[in-house]
């Protein structure tokens, strides 16, 4: 309680300290504002750079899937051919 009695007493000490509050927060706002003016474009090529790369590794990883599944066309030409090579043997087999 002694620290509130002794700035009642002293209306001068009360004064300064608001005035360099007020100086303090005066100085910080425009440079907060000043950091959000020059980072906002940074901020947006980073979220546009690692949303870039995402959809880049999602195409990729796509193509590698792609290419890992057997073609439609190819495998219906190898079931047809193994198809083909059994039902010949099996004639083959028959003749004999």
């Amino acid at each position: 309680m002694h620290a509130v009695e002794g700035l009642g007493e002293n209306p001068l000490a009360l004064l300064a300290g608001g005035v360099a509050l007020g100086v303090l927060i005066g100085a910080l706002l425009p440079r907060l504002a000043k950091e959000r003016e020059l980072l906002d474009p940074i901020g947006r090529k980073i979220a546009d750079r690692a949303t870039a790369a995402a959809q880049a590794a999602k195409e990729a990883g796509k193509q590698e899937i792609d290419a890992l599944l057997p073609n439609k066309d190819d495998t219906k030409e190898r079931v047809s051919a193994l198809f083909g090579t059994v039902i010949g043997a099996a004639k083959d087999a028959a003749k004999a």
